[in-house]
Protein backbone atom coordinates (compact mmCIF):
# COMPACT_ATOMS: atom_id res chain seq x y z
CA UNK A 1 0.00 0.00 0.00
CA UNK A 2 1.44 3.35 -1.11
CA UNK A 3 0.65 6.72 0.46
CA UNK A 4 0.87 9.60 -2.03
CA UNK A 5 -0.70 12.95 -2.86
CA UNK A 6 -0.63 16.28 -1.02
CA UNK A 7 -0.84 14.78 2.49
CA UNK A 8 2.14 12.52 1.74
CA UNK A 9 4.09 15.49 0.33
CA UNK A 10 3.14 17.79 3.21
CA UNK A 11 1.59 20.53 1.05
CA UNK A 12 -2.03 19.63 1.85
CA UNK A 13 -4.84 21.94 2.88
CA UNK A 14 -8.03 21.50 4.90
CA UNK A 15 -9.75 20.43 1.66
CA UNK A 16 -7.20 17.72 0.75
CA UNK A 17 -8.05 14.04 0.84
CA UNK A 18 -5.84 11.10 1.82
CA UNK A 19 -4.60 9.23 -1.29
CA UNK A 20 -3.69 5.55 -1.10
CA UNK A 21 -2.71 3.16 -3.88
CA UNK A 22 -3.16 -0.54 -3.15
CA UNK A 23 -1.20 -3.13 -5.11
CA UNK A 24 -3.31 -6.28 -5.11
CA UNK A 25 -3.66 -9.55 -6.99
CA UNK A 26 -6.00 -9.31 -10.02
CA UNK A 27 -8.28 -12.08 -8.72
CA UNK A 28 -8.92 -10.12 -5.52
CA UNK A 29 -9.83 -7.04 -7.53
CA UNK A 30 -12.47 -9.02 -9.44
CA UNK A 31 -14.49 -9.41 -6.26
CA UNK A 32 -17.22 -6.77 -6.15
CA UNK A 33 -16.72 -6.20 -2.43
CA UNK A 34 -12.92 -5.88 -2.57
CA UNK A 35 -12.53 -2.09 -2.54
CA UNK A 36 -15.39 -1.71 -0.06
CA UNK A 37 -13.74 -4.14 2.36
CA UNK A 38 -10.40 -2.33 2.17
CA UNK A 39 -12.09 1.06 2.53
CA UNK A 40 -13.88 -0.10 5.67
CA UNK A 41 -10.58 -1.33 7.10
CA UNK A 42 -9.18 2.18 6.60
CA UNK A 43 -12.07 4.02 8.22
CA UNK A 44 -9.81 5.09 11.09
CA UNK A 45 -8.02 7.41 8.64
CA UNK A 46 -11.21 9.29 7.85
CA UNK A 47 -11.16 11.42 10.97
CA UNK A 48 -9.45 14.41 9.35
CA UNK A 49 -9.94 13.85 5.60
CA UNK A 50 -11.74 11.76 3.03
CA UNK A 51 -9.83 8.63 1.99
CA UNK A 52 -9.33 8.10 -1.74
CA UNK A 53 -8.30 4.50 -2.45
CA UNK A 54 -7.21 3.16 -5.84
CA UNK A 55 -6.24 -0.47 -6.48
CA UNK A 56 -4.08 -1.99 -9.19
CA UNK A 57 -1.84 -4.99 -9.83
CA UNK A 58 1.94 -5.13 -10.18
CA UNK A 59 1.95 -5.95 -13.92
CA UNK A 60 -0.33 -3.01 -14.70
CA UNK A 61 1.76 -0.60 -12.64
CA UNK A 62 4.95 -1.92 -14.21
CA UNK A 63 3.56 -1.29 -17.71
CA UNK A 64 2.47 2.22 -16.77
CA UNK A 65 5.97 2.89 -15.41
CA UNK A 66 7.53 1.73 -18.67
CA UNK A 67 5.44 4.13 -20.73
CA UNK A 68 5.95 6.99 -18.21
CA UNK A 69 2.26 7.38 -17.31
CA UNK A 70 2.08 10.38 -14.92
CA UNK A 71 0.25 8.73 -12.00
CA UNK A 72 2.65 5.77 -12.04
CA UNK A 73 5.61 8.18 -12.12
CA UNK A 74 4.08 10.11 -9.21
CA UNK A 75 3.80 6.90 -7.16
CA UNK A 76 7.40 5.92 -7.92
CA UNK A 77 8.92 9.35 -7.35
CA UNK A 78 7.01 10.53 -4.28
CA UNK A 79 5.04 7.56 -2.93
CA UNK A 80 5.62 6.41 0.64
CA UNK A 81 5.17 2.87 1.91
CA UNK A 82 2.31 2.12 4.30
CA UNK A 83 2.54 -1.67 4.09
CA UNK A 84 4.73 -4.00 2.03
CA UNK A 85 8.12 -2.31 2.20
CA UNK A 86 10.01 -4.83 0.07
CA UNK A 87 7.57 -4.64 -2.83
CA UNK A 88 7.79 -0.85 -2.99
CA UNK A 89 11.58 -1.12 -2.97
CA UNK A 90 11.33 -3.50 -5.95
CA UNK A 91 9.06 -1.07 -7.79
CA UNK A 92 11.34 1.91 -7.18
CA UNK A 93 14.42 -0.08 -8.24
CA UNK A 94 12.67 -0.97 -11.51
CA UNK A 95 11.66 2.67 -11.98
CA UNK A 96 15.23 3.91 -11.46
CA UNK A 97 16.28 1.68 -14.35
CA UNK A 98 13.35 2.62 -16.58
CA UNK A 99 13.67 6.39 -16.27
CA UNK A 100 17.20 6.31 -17.68
CA UNK A 101 15.84 5.00 -20.99
CA UNK A 102 13.26 7.66 -21.83
CA UNK A 103 9.77 7.28 -23.30
CA UNK A 104 8.01 7.04 -26.66
CA UNK A 105 5.55 9.88 -27.07
CA UNK A 106 3.15 8.01 -29.33
CA UNK A 107 2.71 5.17 -26.84
CA UNK A 108 2.00 7.37 -23.83
CA UNK A 109 -0.30 9.71 -25.79
CA UNK A 110 -2.30 6.75 -27.10
CA UNK A 111 -2.62 5.40 -23.57
CA UNK A 112 -3.82 8.75 -22.21
CA UNK A 113 -6.23 9.17 -25.13
CA UNK A 114 -7.79 5.77 -24.39
CA UNK A 115 -8.16 6.74 -20.73
CA UNK A 116 -9.81 9.97 -21.79
CA UNK A 117 -12.29 8.07 -23.99
CA UNK A 118 -13.04 5.76 -21.07
CA UNK A 119 -13.92 8.66 -18.75
CA UNK A 120 -16.03 10.28 -21.46
CA UNK A 121 -18.03 7.04 -21.76
CA UNK A 122 -18.86 6.89 -18.04
CA UNK A 123 -22.35 7.92 -16.97
CA UNK A 124 -21.98 9.70 -13.64
CA UNK A 125 -24.34 8.68 -10.84
CA UNK A 126 -24.35 12.06 -9.14
CA UNK A 127 -22.96 15.59 -9.20
CA UNK A 128 -19.83 14.69 -7.22
CA UNK A 129 -18.91 11.91 -9.65
CA UNK A 130 -19.54 14.19 -12.63
CA UNK A 131 -17.17 16.81 -11.25
CA UNK A 132 -14.42 14.21 -10.75
CA UNK A 133 -15.02 12.78 -14.23
CA UNK A 134 -14.75 16.19 -15.91
CA UNK A 135 -11.61 17.04 -13.94
CA UNK A 136 -10.00 13.79 -15.09
CA UNK A 137 -10.93 14.36 -18.74
CA UNK A 138 -9.42 17.85 -18.70
CA UNK A 139 -6.23 16.74 -16.94
CA UNK A 140 -5.72 13.94 -19.47
CA UNK A 141 -6.10 16.39 -22.34
CA UNK A 142 -3.56 18.72 -20.75
CA UNK A 143 -1.14 15.83 -20.26
CA UNK A 144 -1.54 14.82 -23.90
CA UNK A 145 -0.86 18.39 -24.98
CA UNK A 146 2.36 18.46 -22.95
CA UNK A 147 3.63 15.15 -24.36
CA UNK A 148 2.77 16.28 -27.89
CA UNK A 149 4.21 19.80 -27.72
CA UNK A 150 7.04 20.03 -25.16
CA UNK A 151 10.38 18.78 -26.46
CA UNK A 152 12.33 18.13 -23.24
CA UNK A 153 10.30 16.59 -20.42
CA UNK A 154 11.99 15.36 -17.25
CA UNK A 155 10.64 12.60 -14.96
CA UNK A 156 9.99 15.32 -12.37
CA UNK A 157 7.78 17.23 -14.84
CA UNK A 158 5.89 14.02 -15.66
CA UNK A 159 5.36 13.45 -11.92
CA UNK A 160 4.05 17.02 -11.60
CA UNK A 161 1.51 16.38 -14.39
CA UNK A 162 -0.38 14.23 -11.86
CA UNK A 163 -0.40 16.95 -9.16
CA UNK A 164 -3.14 19.54 -9.86
CA UNK A 165 -1.45 22.71 -8.58
CA UNK A 166 1.86 21.73 -10.18
CA UNK A 167 0.21 20.84 -13.49
CA UNK A 168 -1.26 24.33 -13.41
CA UNK A 169 2.19 25.85 -12.78
CA UNK A 170 3.79 23.80 -15.56
CA UNK A 171 1.34 25.04 -18.18
CA UNK A 172 1.03 28.62 -16.94
CA UNK A 173 4.70 29.34 -16.26
CA UNK A 174 7.16 26.70 -17.51
CA UNK A 175 5.38 26.09 -20.83
CA UNK A 176 3.88 29.56 -21.24
CA UNK A 177 5.72 30.20 -24.53
CA UNK A 178 4.25 27.05 -26.09
CA UNK A 179 0.75 27.36 -24.62
CA UNK A 180 -1.95 28.67 -26.97
CA UNK A 181 -5.00 30.67 -25.92
CA UNK A 182 -7.03 27.45 -25.98
CA UNK A 183 -4.57 25.71 -23.66
CA UNK A 184 -4.48 28.66 -21.28
CA UNK A 185 -8.27 28.65 -21.13
CA UNK A 186 -8.31 24.90 -20.55
CA UNK A 187 -5.86 25.11 -17.64
CA UNK A 188 -7.99 27.83 -16.00
CA UNK A 189 -11.07 25.61 -16.39
CA UNK A 190 -9.08 22.76 -14.86
CA UNK A 191 -8.13 24.91 -11.87
CA UNK A 192 -11.77 25.92 -11.38
CA UNK A 193 -13.13 22.38 -11.57
CA UNK A 194 -10.42 21.09 -9.19
CA UNK A 195 -11.27 23.78 -6.64
CA UNK A 196 -14.94 22.95 -7.08
CA UNK A 197 -14.23 19.26 -6.42
CA UNK A 198 -12.36 20.12 -3.22
CA UNK A 199 -15.05 22.52 -2.03
CA UNK A 200 -17.86 20.05 -2.64
CA UNK A 201 -16.44 17.79 0.08
CA UNK A 202 -16.93 20.58 2.60
CA UNK A 203 -20.45 21.61 1.55
CA UNK A 204 -22.34 18.33 1.99
CA UNK A 205 -25.24 18.15 2.42
CA UNK A 206 -26.03 20.67 -0.30
CA UNK A 207 -28.55 23.43 -0.05
CA UNK A 208 -30.76 23.81 -3.12
CA UNK A 209 -28.98 27.06 -3.98
CA UNK A 210 -25.52 25.47 -3.73
CA UNK A 211 -26.56 22.48 -5.82
CA UNK A 212 -28.05 24.71 -8.48
CA UNK A 213 -24.87 26.79 -8.73
CA UNK A 214 -22.70 23.67 -8.90
CA UNK A 215 -24.80 22.23 -11.74
CA UNK A 216 -24.60 25.51 -13.65
CA UNK A 217 -20.80 25.51 -13.25
CA UNK A 218 -20.57 21.91 -14.49
CA UNK A 219 -22.69 22.66 -17.55
CA UNK A 220 -20.55 25.68 -18.41
CA UNK A 221 -17.29 23.76 -17.93
CA UNK A 222 -18.56 20.77 -19.93
CA UNK A 223 -19.46 23.00 -22.85
CA UNK A 224 -16.14 24.84 -22.80
CA UNK A 225 -14.00 21.73 -22.32
CA UNK A 226 -15.77 19.83 -25.12
CA UNK A 227 -15.12 22.71 -27.49
CA UNK A 228 -11.51 23.20 -26.45
CA UNK A 229 -10.43 19.57 -26.19
CA UNK A 230 -11.71 18.90 -29.68
CA UNK A 231 -9.35 21.63 -30.89
CA UNK A 232 -6.28 20.91 -28.73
Amino acid sequence: MIFYGSKARGDDSDLSDCNLYLLAHPTDQLRASFIQEISEALDFLDTSAAVSLVAGDFDSLSYRMRIFEPTAVHLCELGQVVYGKHQLETIKKEWDSIKQKGFQRKIIVNYLDNRCKFYKSIKSKNTKEDISRIERIISLNLQMWIFNNIIDISPTEICFMDIPNRLYSLVKFLYNNEATDDVNLLIEIYKEIHELKQTIRMTLPYSEDNLSRIKESIQMIQGLSNTITNRV
